[in-house]
């Protein structure tokens, strides 16, 4: 083999090396299993995130129920935006959240979508939005579980903005 080829297959082992150790670590954190996972929590703002997730889903419900297509469509358009956005942090350090994550985050773009094409009048589409969000926010305290249970910490889930206040009991 020539040096041209030696220096390809070097590279090409290198990258793959490099991309192992990134997915294991969980963005290059390094520590103990309970230490990545704590870092990767407070650098990815996991609680402010989720929070902003159901705030969004408490709002749209409100202007469903209320009936305003604009809030909506906004409220709704913020929500798949975000749980795209929250979806950019993955993977952490932890098998289990990453999976739990990225199936919470996928059905909250999935309900922001569905509650975006419903509009107002579409109850079959806002039904499917009130199953997939009720389904995410489940993931979401399997995730919360698992990272007190590994780092021995709570990780609060309040949110500073609100697209469009409302209660959050509200339903679809």
């Amino acid at each position: 083999m020539t040096a041209k080829g030696w220096l390809g297959v070097v590279c090409v082992v290198v990258v793959a090396v490099g991309i192992v150790v990134f997915v294991t670590l969980g963005h290059g954190v390094s520590g103990t299993p309970s230490q990545r996972l704590a870092s990767w929590t407070s650098s990815t703002t996991l609680g402010q995130d989720i929070g902003t997730l159901e705030g969004d889903g408490a709002s749209a419900a409100k202007a469903a129920r209320e009936r305003n297509a604009k809030a909506l469509s906004t409220v709704c358009a913020a929500m798949a935006n975000a749980a795209q956005t929250y979806n950019d942090d993955l993977p952490s350090p932890n098998a289990a959240v990453t999976q739990w994550l990225a199936r919470a985050y996928s059905l909250e773009y999935d309900a922001a979508e569905a509650c975006y094409r419903a509009g107002i009048g579409g109850s079959t589409l806002l039904a499917q939005s009130r199953r997939d969000r009720s389904e995410a926010t489940a993931l979401f305290d399997e995730v919360l579980r698992k990272i007190r249970q590994v780092t021995s910490q709570s990780v609060p889930t309040t949110t500073t903005t609100v697209p469009y206040e409302g209660t959050t009991t509200a339903v679809l």
